[in-house]
């Protein structure tokens, strides 16, 4: 059996108490997230993009269709407890993950609430520290860290569940640019060390070009699933969706408005060196 997480055609809705009125957060949604694969998650606010991570991980249930994650039916209660050691959540505030006095200890709850040996506790608590770089700081009290310590502390604690897919919810939104540069390597080196499928959710568009495979939601529907050099090429579509593009393919197209034409694929600074430099030398 091939291991994704499958949504097929899948709705739900959150209604608001106040007027009984219904928000439509997830509308007949169809998609297949791959094991291994690194993919970037954007939309406005309100598109659903949170809302797809919680039913990903059978905190929500769909009202109507069928999630599965790796075969297993989210709406299946006997299949909660595995499916969320599979599909593990990082949200944007690290303290409220953080449960424990010291850093090992804050990262060995999840394995001892599965009830594992001690032994293998220790073992996984180890590995985790170590995939985040956090091994020095494993006897610190979590709230003398800073915020992208704290941030990797929770993304240790997730990975000693050893998942096979980890979402990560606008984890890098409280931090500053080079603690967000920190958590997207993690994210990178995570994929392609552990194999561990990454769905990284972000309002930072700069971000995006980092990513394998682009998934833009809007209206709780997919408006466009395809790979950052072809999101980028179409800026009038992501001003529709309420998107900008990231400052280098801004200045690509300023450019290309000024009969400057250095290509319209290129997503980061070091492309649009090389495509500069090509182009000043064929006009000589």
């Amino acid at each position: 059996m091939e291991e994704k997480i499958v949504f097929n055609h899948v709705n739900f809705d959150y209604e608001i108490s106040e007027n009984n009125e219904v928000n439509n957060a997830i509308f007949d949604l169809n998609i297949e997230i791959k094991k291994g694969e690194f993919v970037c998650l954007i939309g406005r606010n309100g598109s659903g993009k949170s809302t797809f991570a919680k039913l990903s991980n059978a905190i929500l249930i769909p009202d109507s269709g069928k999630i599965t994650v790796d075969g297993l039916d989210t709406s299946d209660i006997d299949n909660k407890f595995e499916i969320r050691k599979k599909v593990g959540l990082i949200f944007q505030n690290p303290d409220n993950q953080i449960v424990a006095t010291a850093v090992d200890e804050d990262v060995a709850f999840g394995p001892e609430n599965l009830g594992l040996p001690r032994e293998e506790i220790v073992k996984r608590v180890n590995f985790a520290l170590d995939s985040v770089d956090m091994t020095e700081y494993k006897n610190y009290e979590p709230h003398k860290l800073s915020g992208g310590q704290k941030q990797r502390v929770a993304i240790a604690g997730v990975i000693a569940m050893k998942p096979d897919y980890i979402f990560f919810d606008e984890s890098t939104a409280m931090l500053d640019p080079i603690g967000r540069q920190q958590i997207l390597e993690l994210a990178k080196k995570l994929n392609e060390e552990l194999k561990i499928g990454i769905i990284f959710i972000t309002h930072h568009m700069r971000d995006v070009a980092l990513f394998d495979r682009v998934i833009v939601l809007n209206e709780g529907k997919i408006a466009v699933d395809d790979n950052p050099k072809k999101i980028f090429s179409n800026p009038e579509k992501l001003k529709m969706l309420g998107l900008s593009l990231p400052e280098v393919s801004k200045l690509v197209w300023q450019l290309k408005s000024e009969g400057i034409d250095l290509g319209t694929d290129i997503t980061n600074i070091d492309e649009f060196v090389d495509a500069f430099y090509l182009y000043l030398k064929k006009i000589g």
